[in-house]
């Protein structure tokens, strides 16, 4: 079971790793949550974090997300692995 939690892990990081984080910032790409909500769109990167804001000319969200949280990209969102309301509580800054 160890040796597929590492291969797993080594998958994750490896796909986290073909992610052009630059484009998703330039291109703002939506963000959504695992119970599908609509969170904002990427609007930078910091080290393994990126900066996700909701609302375009009122900012009503901002939050600092560990790239970990990221469950996958189909090239027109990103998707993560936490709730809507696990972001608020422990991102939301």
């Amino acid at each position: 079971m160890c040796i597929t939690t590492n291969v797993q892990a080594y998958d994750k990081t490896h796909y986290m790793n073909q992610i052009d984080w630059n484009e998703l910032t330039w291109s703002r790409k939506e963000v959504k949550s695992s119970d599908q909500y609509v969170c904002g769109n990427v609007m930078a990167q910091y080290h393994d974090k990126i900066i996700i804001i909701d609302g375009d000319t009122i900012k009503s969200h901002e939050y600092i997300i560990p790239k970990s949280k990221v469950d996958y990209y189909d090239e027109n969102d990103l998707y993560l692995n936490i709730s809507r309301h696990d972001m608020i509580l422990n991102f939301e800054f």
